[in-house]
């Protein structure tokens, strides 16, 4: 794929994300895709490297969270060659009630029209205050 196919592939998920599809996520990404997310994963679940399979229960659990879903304002995407760049905010409310916003970067490498690969920099500790 080319640069442009892939950042449109990358555009489409971050769209299935906020709307908790979690299927079509799953779709998106090859069998041997890895998510990794910055963080302790003894203070903050979501953290560390998971595989493709792993993901399912972590994105149920986490869309559990929220009324409405999560919705993500894209504020940069660049790509070049295999990968994708995202600069990216996101708002939700929580089931509890609560609000919640975070920040992100997320790296995204692609091989043969999918995701092989998902690096998450995000504020960990404030996810475990709003999602406890």
């Amino acid at each position: 794929m080319n640069t442009t196919a892939n950042k449109s592939l990358v555009g489409r998920f971050l769209s299935q994300f906020e709307k908790g599809g979690i299927n079509e996520l799953l779709d998106m990404m090859s069998n041997e895709a890895t998510w990794w997310v910055n963080g302790k994963p003894h203070l903050f679940a979501f953290a560390g490297l998971k595989t493709r399979d792993e993901m399912r229960p972590a994105l149920e659990e986490l869309f559990a969270f929220f009324n409405g879903g999560i919705r993500m304002e894209l504020k940069s995407l660049i790509g070049e060659g295999d990968m994708v760049a995202v600069e990216a905010r996101s708002y939700g409310v929580t089931t509890s009630g609560k609000h919640y916003e975070n920040e992100y970067h997320i790296l995204f490498r692609l091989r043969d029209g999918e995701i092989v690969e998902i690096r998450e920099y995000t504020d960990p500790m404030h996810a475990v205050e709003v999602l406890r």
